[in-house]
């Protein structure tokens, strides 16, 4: 007996409504007009996302802009991980991703080492990301 109040009010509404044919009519359309806000709204998103993906995969496949150069360290210092360069030591560029780089001390044992780029602008003449164009 607890469901006769649900089913009069369903019967309720669907007399207001001006009976079952308008009522599927008008609740389909809602459900309709529901179901497209909710597919635009989540193919909005995909396509932002989708854009996103690709500026941050472009950036970081990106060819290291300082590969292959050689920079002459003018200050003392050590990056904290071992390696520690001298005021006259060199090192080549292999390769570089955001700040992390690998680099090869010419002369020295142990190559290849990472650094970050900070490091490497506080020892040498390392380029800031704005200084190089990628």
């Amino acid at each position: 007996m607890g469901n006769l109040g649900g089913y009069q009010t369903i019967t309720t509404i669907v007399k207001s409504l001006g009976g079952p044919a308008k009522a599927t009519v008008i609740v389909g359309s809602g459900v309709a007009t529901g179901g497209y806000v909710v597919l635009r709204c989540a193919e909005a998103g995909v396509k932002k996302a989708v854009k996103a993906s690709k500026a941050a995969l472009a950036k970081r496949s990106a060819p290291c802009a300082t590969k292959d150069q050689v920079f002459e360290v003018v200050s003392d210092g050590g990056d904290g991980s071992g390696l520690r360069l001298s005021v006259g030591d060199e090192y080549r560029v292999m390769d570089c991703d955001g700040d992390a780089v690998q680099i090869e001390v010419l002369g020295g044992a142990g190559n290849p080492y990472f650094v970050s780029a900070a490091f490497l602008r506080s020892v040498s003449g390392f380029p800031t990301e704005s200084d190089t164009v990628r």
